[in-house]
């Protein structure tokens, strides 16, 4: 799966990398810039070019070094992980791949029954936290585990949060005008009772998300990696999250929705 993903990253960026040389073509072809200062602002173009292409060399490596390596599917279940690793996968559809901190692959958390109009909007992620969307975290195998949709528009989100067998089992409310510099939220039960207050680095993204008892149930610092995990995560860009075993499979799930929808959201 890793390997997979660093040569969709390749592929991805040389399509970008194309694209953007027919495009700058095609303006020099009809346009081509007469001063100095035109030219300078032609040559960003060419920063592009050159990201693009240095993305797609350093992709290329990573997947000959792990190609050959076998990353094995994780016998365990999402709800019973004491940390899992999220990984944004190299698509033009926003999904985030799961790991085991070891290496072993869980599932996805993968947007579902998109209409025909959502498509060309999700190519930029900023449309996550707008649009109405269902996303679900499915395992390797295809078992759907939980669901959450979106809700609200600008100022508030809500996400309705389903388990395996679609029924109801409760709410994250964000508010996302302050989410800026400081995301607020709070996760409801089924009856719409709180359950936990959240709050969290709108710029970062860090969290340290306890109860009202001080109980910890989910842990996220920017930037941490444990350095015995980076012989199979080799990227310096790494996101590991600790969770909590002390809550029942459905406050999991309900913590499981919200820190999907918070990295799917996440810009970096």
């Amino acid at each position: 799966m890793i390997a997979e993903m660093y040569k969709r990253r390749e592929r991805l960026a040389l399509i970008i990398f194309f694209l953007t040389l027919i495009i700058s073509g095609l303006f020099l072809l009809f346009n081509m810039p007469n001063t100095m200062n035109e030219w300078f602002e032609f040559s960003s173009i060419l920063l592009l070019l050159l990201f693009m292409i240095t993305i797609a060399g350093i992709s290329r490596s990573k997947y000959e070094k792990v190609k050959d390596v076998a990353f094995p599917f994780s016998e365990q279940t999402l709800e019973s992980m004491d940390h899992i690793v999220l990984k944004k996968d190299a698509t033009f559809i926003p999904r985030l791949l799961v790991f085991e901190k070891t290496g072993e692959f869980l599932g996805t958390f993968q947007l579902t029954g998109l209409s025909w109009w959502q498509y060309p909007l999700l190519l930029n992620e900023a449309f996550l936290s707008l649009l109405p969307i269902k996303m679900s975290f499915v395992t390797y195998q295809g078992d759907k585990v939980l669901t959450f949709k979106r809700r609200g528009i600008i100022k508030q989100t809500f996400l309705d949060v389903y388990d395996e067998n679609d029924q109801f089992i409760g709410q994250y409310h964000q508010e996302e005008l302050k989410s800026i510099f400081t995301i607020k939220g709070k996760l409801l039960d089924q009856n719409g009772q709180l359950i936990l207050p959240v709050k969290a680095s709108g710029a970062y993204g860090d969290f340290d998300i306890c109860d009202q008892e001080n109980h910890r149930w989910a842990y996220f610092y920017n930037g941490r990696f444990p350095h015995e995990y980076t012989a199979v995560f080799k990227e310096l860009d790494n996101d590991i999250i600790e969770l909590s075993n002390q809550i029942d499979s459905e406050k999991k799930k309900l913590l499981l929705a919200m820190i999907a929808y918070m990295f799917s959201t996440r810009q970096k």
